[in-house]
């Protein structure tokens, strides 16, 4: 699919083509000169993302309810360690991967959320707070039906 000044070759879009880009956008002639276009653009892409993924990575541990977690971490403690991996971009949602190195081990995890959120700030904090308050309504749900109950009030 080619347009004035923007090739595709692809015909198919999907989830960018809802973004307005400029007609007058034009692409740089050479190829050497397009793959370092490419590569800033990747820099400064895995640079924001990077941002948005350390701020919110709490929320890959969000709902453990599993004692031995209970007992020796919070969310929070759990994903410092944790740096941003890289993206990927299924359908209309974009998934951060963060990555740990630990005695030998490679754990991961991941946090999603919706592309059309992705240039606003307030969206993307009511978006995770709204997660983080499910959480822990859900915690607090699974807390007071999971409970013994009270020998002494029997």
């Amino acid at each position: 699919m080619c347009g004035k000044n923007l090739c595709s070759g692809s015909s198919t879009l999907g989830y960018y083509w809802s973004f307005n880009i400029e007609p007058s956008m034009k692409l740089p002639a050479t190829t050497s000169k397009l793959l370092a276009l490419q590569e800033a653009t990747n820099a400064e892409l895995r640079l924001r993302l990077a941002g948005i993924f350390q701020r919110y990575r709490k929320l890959a541990f969000m709902g453990r309810n599993d004692n031995l977690f209970i007992e020796h971490w919070t969310p929070e403690v759990a994903a410092a360690g944790y740096d941003f991996d890289g993206f990927e971009v299924k359908g209309a949602k974009i998934v951060l991967h963060g990555v740990e190195n630990a005695c030998g081990f490679v754990y991961r995890i991941n946090i999603t959320l919706p592309l059309e959120i992705i240039d606003d700030a307030n969206a993307m904090e009511a978006y995770f707070q709204r997660q983080i308050d499910d959480n822990k309504t859900e915690a607090e749900l699974t807390a007071a039906t999971s409970q013994p109950a009270d020998p002494a009030a029997l």
